[in-house]
């Protein structure tokens, strides 16, 4: 049996397990992939070891950031890639780096301005 593997990350809303865009990456491979994560949702970023979210932890180790995280699951043989041919992996990580160029300044645009606009319908 493998050792399990816990993920610190944000807490959700709007419907989303979590509302932290890096949170999500990680919770979404470890679904595809079949990795078998306990989700410990924090509110505090000062409740994490190292202050920093996502945070995975094993018996032995703790790691940190979305892509190292995604590295170590790969290194434990959870893969959510593992079928694709070499085009197709090229063409993920195209469309990967495409929207977070693209999309995700918008929706942290959308996202800034509702939020300024709720501050001044409360005044």
């Amino acid at each position: 049996m493998a050792a399990p593997l816990e993920l610190s990350c944000w807490g959700g809303g709007w419907g989303l397990p979590s509302v932290h865009s890096e949170s999500l990456v990680v919770m979404a491979y470890a679904k595809f992939s079949g990795a078998p994560l306990k989700v410990n949702v924090i509110d505090n970023t000062w409740r994490g070891s190292r202050g920093d979210v996502p945070i995975l932890t094993t018996e032995d180790d703790m790691v940190s950031q979305p892509a190292k995280i995604l590295n170590f699951l790969r290194k434990q043989k959870y893969n959510a890639d593992y079928e694709l041919s070499a085009k197709q992996g090229a063409d993920t990580l195209a469309y990967i780096a495409l929207l977070e160029e693209k999309l995700l300044p918008a929706v942290q645009q959308i996202l800034s301005s509702r939020a300024g606009t709720h501050m001044l319908r409360k005044r």
